[in-house]
């Protein structure tokens, strides 16, 4: 489910998709200068989110061709003209972005920052403060305050917390901009990536963050703040207690236990609430909804005997439109039907909007955790008729994954099409709909 809410009034766009809030900056045609207005509403933005348990991750980003030039300098000359030659708008611009910085820091989930064209004073400020950043190729930083006559002292603050001490003076004493290479070299971001890629990396990588227990990552940043300016022996000392109390936590347990067992972790939060689906009766909006929206199949155990089930299945499935891979180690590097068949599914290229298991009930469960391994989660597992494993389908509902089982795809898109229904089957839908021509005269039918 995707929300998204816009304030124009205050410049920025606010957008959660799967666990994760993006916040961007919509004043692109200038930078996306850090107004009051705008700092104020992102430390709203943030405190709303703080109290979101569905909100696992936050990314910030900015749109045009700049991540932020920093703060308004329009907006603050415009009050040199106040009684007090803008003594007290200055005070709370500053105070209000400190506050914003030390929000970030504090909010219980990761920030992550994505970063396109340049981001300056403020904005590089902004960067350095987030927990994560990544760079568009295309990036740049500087903080050029000295070179107007204002030395960046508040984001020296971020800076010489994010940096070693050469790099922060060298960054706030020139004011000269600094190339993504160098920002990742010296330590100002995490990763680089082909220019225009980083918000797409930055919410993949918030996706990744989601998927894991919440209150463990929280705790992780809690304590990473808390003890990175303390003595050794003292931190070691809270430390010590902090990974004490959290081996007593339900998700420790869980995820020692899973690991032994060589299976996918069911975090207890996310037990309690996923959606409870009746395995034993889909709905058929249900699994219209499901075929309607899959492009990507990764069918694990096709067979090339044209004899096979499996076979059939893969067929049927390609000529009504679906990409189709075929995942047989025995058969990698060579085509099904047509469609590439690789060892495994992460070798699969690409996302996979949707794994169908034509393995056993005790395979299934192997192949459920391979794909919950997966960078990128396919959005439904479906494992075909007369295999089912409730624990498995319960790990994969747990990460957000919807699960069919002990049905068929082939003979589902058959029924509600009514294409089934040609060869005398009832097939519980009635339409007045006319067959397809498909090219060598075969009638077929697509889904409303």
């Amino acid at each position: 489910m995707t929300e998204t809410s816009e304030n124009l009034a205050s410049g920025h766009r606010r957008t959660d998709r799967g666990g994760v809030a993006h916040l961007e900056l919509c004043g692109g045609e200038r930078r996306n200068p850090l107004s009051l207005a705008l700092m104020q509403a992102l430390s709203a933005e943030l405190a709303a989110i703080a109290a979101a348990p569905a909100i696992r991750a936050v990314v910030i980003s900015g749109e045009g061709p700049a991540f932020s030039a920093g703060h308004d300098l329009s907006e603050l000359s415009r009050h040199r003209a106040d009684s007090d030659a803008g003594a007290q708008f200055f005070a709370e611009t500053f105070s209000t972005c400190s506050a914003l910085m030390q929000a970030i820091s504090a909010l219980p989930q990761p920030v992550i920052a994505a970063i396109e064209g340049t981001a300056t004073a403020a904005g590089c400020q902004l960067v350095a403060t987030c927990d994560l950043a990544i760079a568009g190729e295309n990036a740049s930083f500087a903080t050029p305050g000295v070179n107007i006559g204002l030395f960046c002292t508040t984001p020296m603050v971020a800076l010489s917390t994010a940096l070693q001490p050469k790099h922060a003076l060298d960054m706030l004493l020139s004011g000269e901009m600094i190339d993504a290479p160098t920002a990742a070299r010296i330590g100002l971001v995490n990763s680089i990536v082909a220019a225009g890629t980083a918000v797409a990396a930055a919410l993949a990588l918030g996706q990744k963050l989601a998927q894991k227990p919440s209150g463990v990552l929280q705790a992780g940043k809690r304590a990473y703040y808390d003890l990175r300016h303390q003595p050794v022996a003292e931190a070691y000392d809270q430390a010590s207690k902090i990974m004490t109390q959290s081996m007593m936590q339900a998700d420790a347990g869980e995820g020692i236990a899973a690991f032994l067992e060589k299976r996918a972790p069911l975090w207890p939060e996310c037990a309690e609430t996923s959606p409870r689906v009746d395995h034993d009766d889909y709905p058929d909006a249900m699994i219209h909804a499901i075929l309607a929206s899959v492009t990507t199949i990764a069918l694990v155990g096709a067979s090339p005997n044209p004899a096979r089930p499996s076979f059939l299945v893969l067929k049927y499935l390609m000529s009504r439109g679906f990409k189709v891979v075929a995942v047989n180690p025995g058969q990698a590097g060579k085509t099904i039907a047509g469609a590439p068949v690789y060892a495994s599914l992460v070798d699969v290229p690409g996302p996979i909007d949707m794994v169908d298991i034509f393995r056993n009930s005790d395979a299934a469960a192997m192949i459920v955790d391979e794909a919950l391994a997966l960078p990128t989660l396919p959005k439904y597992i479906w494992m075909q008729l007369g295999v089912r494993h409730d624990a498995a389908a319960a790990r994969a509902e747990a990460r957000g994954v919807t699960v069919i089982m002990n049905r068929c795809p082939k003979i589902e898109f058959g029924r509600l099409t009514g294409e089934i229904g040609w060869t005398g089957v009832n097939s519980r839908v009635i339409s007045a709909k006319r067959p397809l021509m498909a090219p060598g005269g075969v009638q077929r039918r697509e889904l409303a």
